[in-house]
């Protein structure tokens, strides 16, 4: 009787406790939408109140003027201002008002204060961009020897006007939810950027640090055959034998969150190669994407009679003067030069290790203390040394006592002063002078004028190395064997001007004037070979004819491939689903639009090609060199020797050929798109796999991803194609990191209505009308205007806004 009153006990406890949660979850239904409701409002709250101001009058009380800023249907700001000053600082304004986080972040990046803001995550970028302090070099520089007067002013106009939008108008909501407020922007925030866009070209960084760690681990043979090209003298006179992992860490960090610096298409064709008779340039670099995109587009016009200036540009965050621009006399484009600008030395210290021996005499170090401050954690000391080459490596790579010499930091290295320059040039030889103020980052600047005059010019300095000195590996600190003998003159550089083919172009190849003495990391020839063949044969270009080229997805190098890949495949026994896919790659017509199987069968079977050809390497070194364009010059080679030693596969008894390694990674390819996409083969569409998302830099992780990115899309084209949306080594399949960061035409016939695309818009504000409205049309290979015509800015103006020092 007791356990059954027991039971009765615990029977009506149950029941109250079950009514106690009924009534609780009731509650709780009633209540989760209105919870839902009130983050939902908030949200867009913060979102809606930051949208910058289309029409209406502004006050702005730094400004001398009245100006006017006129929006297109795009929602590209046209700046008219009476002078100079007051168009900077509307400049300043505007970008701030569409970019702020973005500038914010770009410049913590270059400054290395990164982790101020998201703590320990930011740290291998702050060491490395801390080590080699390359905001520092310009402060320090800065404060030596000043800026031109003339474009300083210009610079401290547009910071005027970025810091009056801080101080005055709401913050965008990512500072919200960061809980930090920007500190005031300074002239020293466009160098940080200057930093960053050099740090994301450096692609020797890499690459040399890793060719010196292999030459220890593999025969000469099978090391030079990695090399992008042959040296006649490599001599090993040091060697990286440790870890690596955090110069690529940096890089990809950077690249995956920011968007780094890619590659590149441009050309430029005289009167004899164009439909107009007038001079035409395109232009469409290549940059890792981001949201919102790296280029801010605007058109200035000054209307001073004293000091008459307009422009068309492409604007970096933090950086006044553009990169890219076009105006009624001229144009120009940029690529990635690839030069090797860049070294690395063994440095011998003295016995106190406060002095670096260079040819038996001691020269002292400069040490520097460096302060990172981590959020959410303890500072970080980090002890920065200089060698008389350049910064010293031992915080950033294994092995100790390693320093980098560059060109970045050359005394007369004035990149911001280049482009301003550039810019604001007259003529072409007042052009040639701006881009021979520059240093670094290495360059091609596509140049072409109302003059009919064409032109593909270096930007950035070249060392001359001694004839014994192979850049490829890390050279002697202590001897002038492997010491400079001073940097070729603009003049000597291998600049391509007017040619007798009436174009030029750049792929980020080897420049065709280039001559032995000249090294680089070249991107493959595929997009230069597909750009030259098409650009030599036709005398004709329009406008829209330039549009499909700009656009294409068909590579000519990959019909050898291909037809040398079936050839090998064609006398095996292959099953069912194995000669489908085989029938899919025979009959592929080389392009890479969303639909095409045979394109997921052709790249699929590249990547599993080129990882069995490179199994002798450690799986951290093998990602580590797919990442690098060398990848693509060594699998070329390799496949046209079939008995070269890298076909014998490391883990078999038996010595394989070309044959055997390409019948190995078909079956790869097969067994791994059987597992992704299903077992239909007419289902493998390249769509499935090659996808683009644009991530917001805090929507790397779940679940601000899934609300601050967009896509993912699927998306034509492919590594090496002209049209070249791309993966970035290969860790993460084939989705699309890096490609056209906007795309370019400009008739010289008439330049007041020139054609571009941007990814998403010009803003950064998600509930904006211009934050994704280019998005579809660019994915799709479409352009829309670029006005610098009155009548035409008339006809597709959005909006209208006033600005005036006072309202009244």
């Amino acid at each position: 009787m007791i356990i059954l009153r027991d039971i009765c006990r615990k029977l009506k406890l149950m029941e109250k406790i079950n009514k106690k949660m009924k009534k609780y979850l009731k509650k709780l239904i009633y209540t989760l939408p209105l919870i839902f409701a009130i983050i939902l409002t908030t949200l867009f709250y913060f979102l809606n109140r930051t949208i910058p101001y289309g029409d209406g009058v502004l006050e702005m009380s730094i400004l001398k003027e009245k100006a006017e800023v006129i929006r297109d249907n795009e929602g590209i700001p046209h700046i008219k201002a009476k002078n100079a000053d007051d168009a900077y600082k509307v400049l300043g304004y505007l970008m701030a008002s569409e970019r702020l986080f973005q500038m914010e972040m770009l410049r913590r990046v270059g400054s290395g204060t990164l982790s101020e803001i998201i703590g320990k995550k930011g740290l291998e970028i702050d060491k490395t961009f801390r080590t080699l302090g390359l905001r520092r070099h310009f402060v320090e520089k800065i404060k030596r020897e000043g800026l031109p007067k003339e474009m300083q002013d210009k610079m401290e106009s547009f910071f005027a006007g970025v810091n009056f939008f801080v101080e005055n108008e709401n913050l965008p909501i990512e500072f919200v939810l960061g809980g930090f407020k920007p500190e005031k922007f300074t002239i020293y925030d466009s160098y940080a950027v200057v930093g960053y866009m050099a740090y994301s070209f450096a692609a020797f960084l890499r690459h040399d640090l890793l060719m010196d760690k292999l030459k220890s681990s593999l025969s000469d043979e099978m090391w030079n055959d990695l090399q992008i090209e042959p040296h006649k003298n490599t001599v090993m006179t040091a060697s990286v034998h440790r870890e690596l992992k955090n110069i690529f860490k940096a890089f990809e960090d950077l690249n995956n969150t920011f968007g780094g610096f890619e590659g590149s298409n441009a050309w430029a064709l005289n009167s004899t190669k164009t439909k107009s008779k007038r001079a035409m340039l395109a232009s469409d670099p290549h940059i890792g994407y981001s949201l919102p995109g790296i280029w801010f587009e605007a058109h200035l016009k000054v209307e001073d009679p004293a000091e008459p200036f307009e422009i068309y540009g492409h604007f970096l965050p933090n950086i006044p003067f553009a990169v890219m621009a076009h105006d009624k006399k001229k144009g120009w484009g940029i690529t990635i030069s690839y030069l090797d600008d860049m070294d690395f030395y063994k440095e011998t210290f003295s016995e106190s290790g406060n002095e670096t021996i260079f040819e038996g005499e001691e020269i002292p170090l400069r040490r520097i203390s460096e302060v990172i401050k981590v959020r959410g954690g303890e500072d970080i000391q980090l002890p920065v040394h200089i060698s008389h080459n350049g910064p010293i490596l031992d915080e950033l790579i294994g092995d100790k006592g390693i320093s980098m010499k560059w060109t970045y930091f050359l005394e007369n290295n004035h990149p911001i002063q280049g482009f301003y320059k550039m810019g604001r040039a007259n003529s072409f030889e007042e052009f040639k002078k701006g881009v021979s103020l520059v240093g670094s980052p290495g360059l091609n600047i596509i140049y072409a004028d109302a003059e009919d005059n064409i032109a593909r010019l270096n930007l950035g300095r070249y060392p001359k190395r001694n004839d014994f000195s192979d850049s490829r590996v890390v050279l002697d600190g202590a001897t002038k064997n492997d010491a400079y003998k001073g940097y070729y003159k603009f003049e000597e550089m291998p600049h391509n001007i007017n040619p007798e083919s009436g174009f030029v172009a750049s792929a980020n190849n080897r420049p065709i004037t280039a001559n032995e003495n000249f090294r680089g990391m070249w991107q493959p020839r595929d997009r230069f070979i597909t750009l030259y063949s098409r650009l030599l044969l036709k005398n004709d270009w329009s406008i829209g004819d330039t549009m499909l080229l700009q656009t294409s997805v068909l590579n000519n190098e990959n019909e050898w491939i291909r037809d040398l890949l079936v050839s090998d495949l064609s006398t095996v026994s292959l099953g069912k689903q194995e000669q489908e896919a085989f029938n899919a790659l025979k009959d592929w017509d080389r392009q890479t639009f969303p639909n095409r199987v045979g394109a997921s069968i052709y790249h699929q079977f590249i990547y599993h090609l080129t990882m069995n050809l490179i199994d002798e390497l450690g799986e951290e070194e093998r990602n580590q060199f797919c990442g690098l364009s060398a990848r693509w010059y060594f699998l070329g080679r390799m496949l046209k020797r079939e008995k070269a030693i890298w076909w014998d596969m490391k883990e078999t008894s038996e010595v394989e050929d070309r044959k055997s390694v390409v019948l190995k990674s078909f079956k790869d390819t097969v067994k791994f798109l059987n597992k992704e996409l299903g077992n239909e083969v007419k289902e493998w569409s390249w769509g499935k796999l090659h996808t683009i998302e644009f991530a917001h830099s805090l929507g790397k992780s779940f679940p601000l991803n899934k609300l601050l990115n967009l896509g993912p899309y699927p998306v034509m084209g492919a590594y090496n194609n002209i049209n070249n949306f791309r993966k970035v080594g290969c860790l993460d399949g084939h989705k699309v990191k890096s490609g056209p960061s906007t795309r370019r035409i400009i008739d010289f016939s008439g330049p007041e209505k020139s054609y571009g695309i941007l990814p998403l818009g010009i803003s950064g504000h998600y509930l904006s009308p211009f934050f994704k409205n280019q998005m579809e049309r660019f994915l799709s290979g479409k352009y829309r205007l670029q006005i610098m015509s009155d009548d035409l800015l008339e006809k597709f103006s959005k909006a209208r806004l006033e600005i005036v020092p006072e309202y009244k």
